[in-house]
């Protein structure tokens, strides 16, 4: 089994890829369905959260409110360094386990890592290959805006990743995504052809 990291800016459709390379048979571990499951499964890390940035990112049934908390920690460095030191090693741990189980698994030749904060995390070292995907400024925030995110909601998001100049020179392979969904959707067929290839000769 090989790992492929599937990261990019948000808005820039990894996550399409990475659906579709599960659709093809691989295994995805999601960054985004973990930062939910860790928060849900310990209510210590949802105390430290409510004590970090108050009631205000509670919903009426008790729950994250994860919009709100989206709002205020992205709009201001300090707050999003706050959430980042809370979150992560929850995350970084759970995530590795999956990892762990998914290669004891043996379900797949190819186990795919789809997360944003691969290189943030400095988790490349730990996968055989990186799949960066790529947009305009103006295609994500077209899409941020369909999630609801105003313009200055959309600008200090993008602005506090890192660069999409950084992740491409340090991917293995990068796909563009400035036209509609199912052109995606073939790249990442083929994409996933030659990562099979990969994977065959290890």
């Amino acid at each position: 089994m090989i790992t492929i990291g599937i990261t990019g800016q948000i808005g820039s459709g990894k996550s399409v890829v990475a659906d579709q390379f599960a659709r093809l048979g691989a295994v995805v571990v999601s960054g985004d369905r973990l930062g939910h499951e860790v928060v849900d499964k310990h209510p210590q890390l949802l105390k430290a959260l409510v004590t970090e940035f108050g009631s205000q990112i509670i919903t009426k049934t008790g729950h994250l409110d994860r919009s709100r908390l989206g709002i205020i920690a992205f709009g201001d460095d300090s707050m999003m360094k706050s959430l980042n030191e809370i979150i992560h090693p929850w995350l970084l741990k759970q995530l590795r386990v999956e990892i762990t189980q998914a290669h004891k698994s043996k379900k797949s030749k190819v186990l795919v890592v789809d997360a944003a904060l691969i290189y943030n995390w400095q988790l490349e070292q730990e996968l055989d290959y990186i799949v960066v995907v790529e947009s305009t400024y103006k295609n994500q925030c077209a899409r941020l805006k369909t999630r609801g995110l105003t313009d200055g909601e959309i600008r200090n998001r993008i602005r506090r990743q890192i660069p999409k100049y950084i992740q491409r020179r340090s991917a293995d392979f990068v796909l563009t995504n400035n036209g509609a969904k199912k052109e995606l959707i073939a790249r990442a067929v083929r994409l996933y052809g030659r990562i099979l290839k990969l994977a065959k000769s290890v």
